[in-house]
């Protein structure tokens, strides 16, 4: 089957399994797990035939599950799934990591209870990012939105016998529904001034008459969802959070969800539906301040934490910036190559980043389940007692950091090009934020590889279930390093001009309605 035939088993399979997972789970532990890693596992397989479908054949368009262009009648609500090259990647994305996050999951919440309710969460959570990736409506991409927030607040608490986990969890869940609440208000502005919801159709009506009342929604849009990235100035919730929840959901979370509900959904609302109806300058600057804010923010509070969690979250801030910075670049600089660089970096970025920091706290939960602690002044010598572990996170921090030949080194590169093209103070911003990202993460690596500690010398390597996602990981960033620009040529470049493109696209199947 082709990609466009089992589009539908993105959202079909991880919902069957999620609701069918309480009848599998009275069958026992054995019969749960396993029903999980098929389900991600088939999800992996759906994802990455759309992926290939839409890279060789274009975009995808269906209406109420249908393939078929856009009418000239103004339908108000309906289900619309619109991939393009950057929808179809981010599916690849988030299969990948929920597909390793489940795997990794077998060993290291082995010793947990209401598992029945975890592995439910997990592939809700899943069903929600994938939701939000392919929809081409506000309605739904609302929907998702929600489902994708409300599985993540549960799963921060997961582990509710902590005060820790219940106070991250609802912090979380104050700080997303307040975004939410934001989304939701721009949602309504704008099918109340234009009567519809779907992105294509409201794209055209707004670059036809582009109101204060679509400005006044954008602006809902940009503080919402900036909120859901995590960008500094709130970006609070997300230190507690990594650190309280599970290390296979603080992979999710920081490698999915403040990508997919954040950052994705804020390139495709500026680009697809806001594209030619404002100035895209100012709006870029607005989000370049906020980039640089964070990117310096986010590296400098990792280099002063302790506990290892808490800085791969703050480090994970600090990443955000370097998006949102090609992000904004990319707005301010539309149209020229300078935006091009900015906008493909801050693509290739994003997907790098979600490999690097799933592994980094993958990582982290190898040593927590290990250890007990992520205190590091608890870990010196850490790379004696678990080699392979250590050496994992060796690869993890030098693609973060941005070392060649990892793949981190070509994204942020480009990054740094487009800044240094469009303002070299922005070049200096990013660069200064590198040095702080390379000083909180050789204080990690110097405490592995000091002197042993009492508390390490009987720890050990996690079992086979924890270590091959782990290894898979640091596997695709080497691999994905030493053919930085012939993915950034072939996949990334087009992919960036598939968003550049993509009012266009819409207008041509909707008949210039």
């Amino acid at each position: 089957m082709n990609g466009e035939t089992i589009l539908p088993y993105l959202i079909i399979v991880p919902l069957f399994g999620a609701f069918s997972m309480p009848i599998i789970s009275l069958a026992g532990r054995k019969a749960r797990e396993a029903w999980a890693v098929i389900i991600s596992g088939i999800t992996l397989l759906v994802g990455s035939a759309v992926f290939h479908s839409v890279y060789e054949n274009g975009p995808m368009l269906y209406t109420l599950g249908a393939k078929s262009p856009f009418g000239k009648a103004n339908f108000p609500v309906r289900i619309v799934w619109e991939v393009d090259l950057l929808s179809a990647l981010m599916v690849l994305m988030v299969t990948l990591v929920a597909f390793l996050a489940v795997l990794y999951s077998l060993g290291y919440m082995k010793h947990d209870t209401g598992l029945d309710k975890y592995y439910t969460l997990i592939l809700i959570l899943e069903l929600g990012m994938l939701g939000i990736a392919i929809t081409g409506d506000l309605f739904n991409f609302y929907v998702f939105l929600e489902i994708m927030s409300i599985a993540s607040y549960a799963l921060v608490a997961f582990r509710n016998d902590t005060w820790e986990g219940i106070e991250a969890g609802i912090k979380y869940m104050f700080v997303g529904s307040i975004a939410s609440s934001l989304v939701l208000l721009g949602i309504a502005l704008l099918y109340g001034q234009y009567g519809t919801l779907t992105m294509g159709y409201l794209a055209v009506k707004i670059a036809q008459n582009p109101t204060v009342v679509a400005k006044v929604a954008l602006a809902f849009f940009i503080a919402g969802l900036l909120f859901k990235s995590g960008a500094s100035p709130v970006h609070m919730w997300l230190a507690d959070a990594h650190p309280a929840a599970p290390s296979s959901i603080s992979a999710m979370l920081s490698g999915l969800v403040i990508k997919i509900g954040g950052v994705y959904a804020l390139a495709r609302i500026l680009f697809s539906i806001y594209g030619s109806s404002v100035n895209m300058k100012t709006v870029g600057w607005v989000i370049i301040i906020f980039a640089c804010i964070t990117l310096i923010v986010g590296n400098a509070m990792a280099v002063i934490q302790t506990d290892m969690k808490r800085l791969l979250a703050y480090s994970s801030v600090g990443q955000i910036g370097y998006i949102l910075l090609g992000i904004g670049i990319g707005l301010a600089a539309y149209g020229s190559r300078t935006g091009d660089i900015a906008l493909a970096g801050a693509i290739y970025h994003t997907f790098n980043h979600a490999l690097m920091k799933a592994l980094l706290f993958l990582i982290a939960g190898a040593v927590i389940h290990e250890l007990g602690t992520r205190n590091l002044n608890e870990l010196s010598g850490l790379a004696k007692t678990m080699p392979k572990t250590t050496f994992a996170f060796l690869i993890g921090a030098a693609a973060i950091v941005g070392l060649p030949p990892l793949n981190g080194f070509a994204s942020k590169w480009l990054i740094y090009e487009s800044s240094a093209m469009f303002n070299p103070i922005l070049a200096t911003i990013a660069v200064i934020g590198t040095a702080f990202c390379t000083a909180a993460y050789v204080r990690v690596l110097y405490t592995f590889f000091g002197k042993p500690s009492e508390k390490v010398m009987n720890a050990r390597d996690p079992d086979a279930t924890m270590l091959w996602p782990m290894i898979i990981l640091a596997l695709a960033i080497i691999v994905m390093g030493l053919f930085p620009w012939q993915i950034s040529d072939k996949v990334m470049i087009p992919v960036a001009k598939a968003l550049e493109n993509q009012l266009g696209y819409i207008a041509t199947l909707m008949g210039g309605a």
